[in-house]
């Protein structure tokens, strides 16, 4: 018996030691790998810990964007149903009596969920919905525990982050908006910036260690960078207040204002006549009646709103008119090509080509003879047209192209549009006719305003933009957007010779209406007759700057297609230039004192070509033999510094005459490419000019 127990004993002990020496190499070799799949048995929690979207800024650090904390409710059903339900009623009293919800709906979601730990139940609560709930559950299960009765369980609050655009409208189409969990930008710098806006979101894990104690590991997120914009919320608000104050007495197609400052390329304000609520992109009730929505189907809903989430000033393009015709002028003076004492008759009109293939381009009126600064001033479109022939289809093309028509300024917004031009191999003579009076190409207003800046500001060429800075979530400098200089365009002795120029456009031209006492202001009109001219639609515009020595701001203003309202019977709609510049004016009679640009008394040029002694435009005479000369009496004023060009007779459009005048010349005949061809967007029908 003593040696059957001996033997069992040595065996028990063997097999003891062999088991402990396999447990050893167990947990020396995989250990862990057994650890974590016990870990993963038992009870553990995992919290998403979200990020805040970085905010935006205007120039003075005023907020235009930001994310504010909310809170999703969460119901745990395995909770809230345990213990024979003896919490369900209870926690059910709570979430009606705290929230107002649906007492049936909540229950049958429990029985419905009753396997689940997870439930949203709503979304984007406030903090002060938060500590409602949870001050009554507090002070609840406090009594409950005293009582010993059934308490509120099962219930818990998630964080994450709403975002909140403070002016709701306010640069709407500059901005754009986020998704509803902020790590998407939807058009506008929200888009344009999104990696910079967005963060990472962090984690909190939570697990019942080997002894039985909830252990907890938290990875916190980190938040998404500031952006200061160059926008300045004054600039801002005072284009779209008289874009509003516009359209109580007309309707458009489309206004926009824009307002840069000439010598960095910064966007200080840029307004549209659609703005929408950032705090709701989707709704359509501010542009649709409730009928129109509700005959959309997705489609259409969706073409709905990206027509009014689109930005106009960089979006859509279109025919200038005559505010590109400083452009002419300057690259006739940079060639050497004209000077400030060439001279020009006008009779009204050009003809091209002969015969059945005669083009007939008319000017606002006949002027007469005029000299260089006198074409700028009284928008002269024979004048144009002959500095055009002078320059021809390459100089003038190479012109385009350095003013950045054609192609993307490169400014800091999505979508983008080059606009439309002429190659000079097919460019004809009607065309390159109408492109030295701005028409018969497209160009947007971020194009047209970048340009311009460079004409006046003494050559040189900035890339547009909308941003200043990008700083850290502390506050910190993470990066600054310096102007990028990208050319230079013409020379000073040119960009003197312009600012006089339109100086005298204000001062004496057609831009009269856009004096301001006490500044010295210039700028060009432009008025546009559309296709077809049947319809009596127009595009008027005006690009006007301040002061004229030293340009510190320009501002420019386009309205597509204007069209009084309650028109009385017999009444014109009168529509021309004068009614950008209204709006023009307005804009800059409210930004230059807040921008501290000084009041100066009259404008005196400095000593240049420019300083001739200026032609009175004449109503042309012919002699026995029928040629064109000047005639002595002078027109008043009321007769030469009419509005930019409504024609009462107006010539077939140069865009549908330019295939006859290639055809002439034994071209294709073929015009701009369409936006088929490059890939581009789709743009405005062509206009006709008639200036």
């Amino acid at each position: 018996m003593q040696a059957k127990l001996l033997f069992t004993f040595v065996v028990v002990a063997a097999a003891l030691l062999a088991l402990s020496f396999i447990l050893f190499s167990i947990s020396g070799n995989t250990g862990e790998d057994y650890k974590k799949t016990v870990l993963t048995q038992q009870n553990y929690s995992s919290t998403v810990l979200p990020f805040k979207r970085g905010t935006i800024m205007d120039r003075n650090h005023t907020v235009l964007a930001t994310s504010e904390q909310v809170y999703n409710l969460i119901l745990d059903p395995k909770v809230i149903l345990a213990d024979e339900r003896e919490n369900t009623e209870t926690t059910l009293d709570a979430l009606v009596q705290c929230f107002g919800y649906d007492r049936g709906e909540l229950s049958a979601l429990l029985d419905e969920k009753a396997d689940k730990s997870y439930v949203r139940y709503a979304r984007q609560l406030s903090a002060d919905d938060k500590t409602k709930f949870t001050t009554y559950e507090t002070d609840f299960n406090k009594n409950a525990k005293k009582n010993k009765t059934a308490k509120v369980a099962g219930v818990w609050f998630e964080p994450e982050y709403k975002r909140v655009y403070p002016f709701n409208t306010l640069a709407s189409s500059v901005l754009g908006f986020s998704s509803s969990d902020s790590s998407r930008g939807n058009w506008g710098i929200e888009q344009y910036y999104n990696e910079e806006l967005v963060g990472t979101n962090g984690r909190s894990y939570g697990y019942m260690n080997n002894d039985g104690d909830l252990e907890r590991v938290t990875k916190e997120a980190i938040d998404g960078n500031t952006v200061v914009t160059t926008i300045d919320y004054t600039v801002q608000s005072a284009a779209e207040q008289y874009i509003a104050e516009f359209l109580t007495e007309y309707k458009a197609d489309n206004v926009g204002v824009l307002v840069m400052n000439p010598n960095n390329g910064e966007i200080l304000g840029m307004a549209t006549s659609s703005p929408y609520d950032l705090n709701n992109p989707g709704d359509l009730t501010a542009f649709y009646d409730e009928a129109a929505i509700a005959a959309m189907d997705d489609k259409a809903k969706s073409e709905a709103l990206a027509g009014i989430w689109k930005n106009f000033a960089v979006q859509d393009a279109f025919e200038p008119g005559s505010t590109a015709k400083p452009f002419t002028v300057s690259a006739g003076l940079e060639e050497n090509l004209i000077s400030a004492a060439s001279e020009y008759i006008c009779d009204g009109a050009e003809s091209f080509g002969s015969g059945s293939h005669e083009v007939t381009v008319k000017c606002n009126q006949v002027h007469g003879r005029v000299n260089l600064e006198e074409s700028l001033m009284y928008s002269c479109n024979d004048a144009m047209m002959a500095i055009g022939q002078t320059l021809g289809n390459d100089i003038f093309s190479k012109y385009l192209s350095q003013f950045g028509f054609g192609k993307q300024t490169g400014i800091d917004l999505p979508g983008e549009s080059p606009g439309l031009v002429y190659q000079p191999e097919n460019m004809g003579v009607v065309d390159l006719a109408t492109n030295a009076f701005g028409q018969n190409y497209n160009a947007t207003m971020v194009q047209m305003a970048a340009a311009f800046s460079s004409v006046i500001n003494g050559g040189s060429y900035y890339m547009p933009h909308m941003v200043k800075q990008v700083l850290s979530p502390e506050g910190d400098l993470v990066k600054d957007v310096e102007p990028v200089l990208m050319r230079e365009t013409v020379s000073e002795s040119t960009s003197e010779f312009i600012r006089t120029s339109l100086w005298k456009t204000v001062l004496d031209g057609t831009g009269k209406e856009a004096q301001i006492e006490g500044y010295d202001v210039g700028g060009k009109t432009g008025t546009a007759q559309k296709q077809p001219r049947e319809d009596h639609k127009y595009l008027v515009s005006f690009m006007g700057f301040a002061p004229v020595e030293h340009p510190e701001v320009v501002v420019y203003v386009i309205v597509d297609n204007p069209e009084k309202l309650n028109l009385a019977e017999g009444e014109e709609t009168n529509v021309s230039a004068k009614l950008a510049i209204g709006i023009e004016k307005k804009v800059m009679e409210a930004i230059l004192p807040y921008l501290s640009i000084s009041m100066s008394s009259e404008y005196i040029p400095e000593t240049t070509a420019a300083d001739t002694e200026p032609v009175t435009p004449t109503e042309p005479e012919t002699d026995a033999a029928g040629n064109t000369i000047p005639a002595s009496a002078n027109p008043s004023d009321d007769e030469r510094v009419q509005d930019d060009g409504i024609l009462n007779d107006p010539t077939e459009s140069a865009a549908a005459s330019s295939e006859e005048s290639s055809s002439k010349e034994g071209g294709n005949g073929d015009g701009p490419q369409t936006p088929e061809d490059d890939g581009s967007q789709s743009q405005e029908d062509h206009t006709t000019e008639e200036e």
